[in-house]
């Protein structure tokens, strides 16, 4: 394939896409698509509406019955970990088991 049809192939796939962005753009009347949901934020809907620390296991099995979000364990574990490290959010009250940080008065 020589440089100019390296250069025609770029051109149509950049033309695909910029197809495929319309047709997305129109079909939402010219809104754009709801953001989805992080599973961060399912987790801190759930922690939220429990009002007390719960059990990564509690946490995952609500997910999935309230939101219809299957959790992988120790991706989210890894996450609020991460988030309870640097402060936000979420504390960590025993071991896998995680709440809310409480808000300023």
């Amino acid at each position: 394939m020589d440089q100019f049809d390296k250069y025609l192939k770029f051109k149509k796939d950049v033309a695909q896409a910029t197809i495929k962005i319309i047709d997305q753009f129109q079909q939402t009347g010219g809104k754009r698509a709801k953001k989805r949901t992080s599973n961060i934020e399912i987790v801190q809907y759930i922690l939220h509406s429990a009002g007390r620390p719960l059990h990564i296991s509690e946490i995952i099995r609500l997910a999935k019955e309230n939101h219809g979000v299957e959790l992988n364990r120790d991706s989210i574990v890894s996450a609020l970990i991460k988030k309870v490290n640097a402060g936000q959010s979420f504390i960590r009250t025993a071991p896998n088991t995680f709440a809310l940080q409480k808000e300023g008065p």
